[in-house]
């Protein structure tokens, strides 16, 4: 089960899922694109989606992602997925901050 959406810019056509256990899970391309696609949508005012954005599911909340040099970069680095609460940009109910 995904915990964990990574979207990256659309530039880079990329999307990661990641498991509770912290590691990738493999998923196909159209897969990514509508799970791209469908947290830019919900979240399309509250980002600035030339970065990389974290999405977890269970809280429906999405951060902003570790920079690579950052700790939670690597989910399961820190067993946080960079989840700190200064990186919350917004949750699915509308609080944005």
């Amino acid at each position: 089960m995904a915990v964990l959406v990574r979207v990256y810019p659309e530039r880079q056509s990329v999307t990661h899922l990641f498991g509770s256990d912290f590691f990738r899970m493999l998923i196909d391309r159209r897969t990514e694109e509508k799970l791209a696609h469908m947290v830019r949508i919900n979240f399309d005012k509250a980002a600035d989606w030339r970065r990389a954005h974290d999405f977890h599911i269970p809280t429906g909340a999405l951060y902003i992602t570790p920079e690579p040099n950052q700790t939670g970069y690597i989910p399961e680095d820190d067993k946080s997925f960079g989840l700190s609460p200064f990186r919350r940009i917004a949750i699915a109910d509308g609080d944005c901050r």
